[in-house]
């Protein structure tokens, strides 16, 4: 077990050119870019997510009384997403200073995406139903109420992936 984890190490460590001192520094660099751009997105979408419940309420981000959100509030998230990881793309490829970095924050939105995919679909199953009218719902039990589409989960790691990468190109000057 412990010789694995030693060729795995040395595996990691291989790749990395012993004879250039800044390799380490510029994977570091990468990696950091890309939790920046991360967390780019993430504001954005928040910001994006508080805006459309301001504009829509209760009664425009629901179809009916039901858990089910509407098409408007859907696609007003798909698009503001798209929007949030192309801001994430260009905070990557801005700091990292390279592809590579908009790579990684692509790998970190589609295991992140997936992972919450997968772990809403689970959590869905145990909401309770809030008995309240959606346009009397505060914007935190709108959130415990609301059930996405099955599709919806699985599509914003991919708008995620898509708006990173058009963020993330390098701009003629």
């Amino acid at each position: 077990m412990r010789r694995e984890a030693s060729v795995q190490g040395n595996l990691l460590m291989s790749t990395l050119d012993s004879n250039d001192p800044h390799q380490e520094a510029t994977v570091l660099r990468n990696i950091l870019a890309a939790m920046a751009g991360y967390a780019a997105l993430v504001i954005v979408v928040m910001a994006g997510i508080g805006s459309a419940w301001a504009i829509l309420g209760g009664t425009g981000a629901f179809a009916g009384e039901g858990p089910e959100p509407s098409a408007t509030w859907l696609a007003f998230n798909i698009g503001f997403g798209f929007v949030a990881a192309l801001v994430g793309g260009l905070v990557a490829r801005k700091i990292g200073g390279s592809l590579t970095a908009v790579h990684t924050l692509i790998a970190l939105i589609l295991v992140l995406g997936v992972v919450t995919a997968y772990a809403a679909e689970s959590q869905y199953a145990k909401r309770e139903r809030i008995d309240k009218p959606v346009a009397e719902m505060s914007f935190m039990e709108a959130g415990q109420h609301a059930k996405q589409p099955a599709w919806y989960n699985w599509i914003i790691p991919l708008v995620g992936v898509a708006g990173a990468w058009v963020g993330g190109q390098e701009r003629q000057k």
